[in-house]
């Protein structure tokens, strides 16, 4: 059986890789200045799939002249996992670099600590998961983590001008305006543009490709943009604004073209975070729906996901929305992100006690508010800078944030 291209055309040096600018600049790029100076600390890797979070950290080892080992976690065998181990004890630097480690249960994670505690070895792990919430606290603390970006249009058409240009392998001719095409079509994963080209090799030698060839081995090609290489994105927002606007009519429609273009899961992220951002207070219930039918489409899949989707998306569309919430805690969240961080009033400290001969004197014991009428006593909360400061303001025009408010002031009213 034949390598695949993809493995083929795999670069093995830094210098040769596409997009990660952000990265790879010569300016602040972290890994350049790894490079430069020599020195590699632990490594998270995430991003979309075929953004190139393997190919980094193999070519960086290469640069580095490390040997290295490659365990992927939703294949490979505890056992594998151990033997690389092994070896590195004996072969310092050495880099362990692990594929999906968002498939590691916890208790498997937690192994690698001891291993990185006492230097054993460098681990450079990917995932296409948020590794906030896929990698043990512990082990992330271990390692610095860097996102990867999707490769823009403009970086794929580059990278693969010159490996065309450079290759004989490419035994077919096609236009800048179709290699624009395929790089389109991609969506931001290399790999999917380089098995576009692969089928093209092998179905379509000697030929000039045109659009023809292309709808023909990839059909679904009709139900994206080939021209604008932020189509997905753009749909995402469509859908979200449209969501927001309460037209269901186009959030159904934004909602079929995602699904067409099959990135599911950046699709059901965007409509779990809309429910909190765009309906928030004014249904709250809502929340608890949508999780149930992205929960629901993960299970199922497509064709039959469409229909739970395509129910929470109508009701988000048509349900009062309500934005307080998302706005009140961006604010108290972008306070402290500016430093305002003062001394927590002593009495709601966990050990006020210690103080409370100093407290009752001052007049400022903490009050239970169980121990008064409705359960409620006026007292303050925010730290003394803060304290006339209000994040949330309640929008009234819905009937779920106007009761909630209106019950609020009943049982606060002296």
């Amino acid at each position: 059986m034949d390598t695949p291209l993809a493995i083929l055309l795999r670069p093995t040096t830094i210098t040769n890789i596409i997009g990660q600018s952000h990265l790879l600049n010569n300016n602040n790029g972290i890994i350049n200045r790894i490079l430069s100076q020599k020195f590699l600390t632990s490594l998270i890797f995430y991003g979309n799939p075929g953004v190139g979070k393997t190919t980094i950290a193999q070519a960086l080892a290469n640069d580095l002249q490390y040997q290295f080992g490659i365990f992927n976690a939703a294949i490979d065998k505890k056992e594998d996992l151990e033997k690389l181990i092994k070896i590195a004890e004996n072969n310092k630097p050495y880099i362990i670099i692990i594929e999906e480690i968002q498939r590691m249960n916890r208790d498997r994670q937690d192994i690698l600590l001891q291993y990185l505690e006492y230097g054993n070895f460098i681990l450079i792990a990917c995932t296409t998961e948020n590794p906030y919430f896929v990698v043990n606290p512990a082990l992330r603390s271990r390692c610095l983590v860097l996102e990867l970006k999707p490769i823009s249009n403009e970086e794929m058409f580059v990278g693969l001008k010159k490996i065309i240009t450079n290759n004989s392998l490419f035994n077919f001719k096609l236009t800048d305006e179709i290699l624009q095409l395929i790089c389109s079509l991609a969506t931001g994963d290399f790999r999917v543009a380089i098995n576009i080209l692969e089928i093209l090799m092998k179905l379509y030698p000697n030929e000039v490709i045109n659009v023809d060839i292309i709808n023909a081995i990839m059909p679904q090609a009709n139900s994206w943009n080939a021209k604008a290489g932020n189509e997905h994105h753009d749909l995402k927002s469509a859908l979200q604004k449209s969501i927001r606007g309460s037209d269901a009519n186009a959030a159904l429609y934004y909602l079929a073209r995602l699904l067409a273009s099959g990135d599911h899961e950046a699709l059901l992220r965007r409509i779990l975070v809309i429910v909190y951002e765009d309906i928030g207070l004014a249904n709250p219930a809502l929340g608890i729906r949508v999780k149930t039918a992205v929960d629901t489409f993960r299970q199922v899949g497509m064709p039959e996901g469409l229909i739970p989707l395509g129910l929470v998306v109508i009701e988000m569309a048509l349900s009062e929305k309500s934005n307080s919430a998302n706005l009140a805690v961006q604010k108290a969240y972008s306070d402290v992100l500016q430093g305002k961080i003062y001394p927590i009033p002593d009495y709601l400290k966990n050990n006020w006690s210690k103080t409370l001969n100093k407290q009752v004197a001052k007049g400022k014991l903490y009050k239970f508010p169980h121990d008064y009428d409705n359960d409620y006593v006026q007292q303050q909360y925010l730290p003394t800078k803060l304290k006339n400061i209000k994040y949330y303001q309640p929008k009234l025009h819905n009937i779920y944030e106007k009761k909630l408010n209106e019950i609020y002031s009943k049982f606060t009213k002296k």
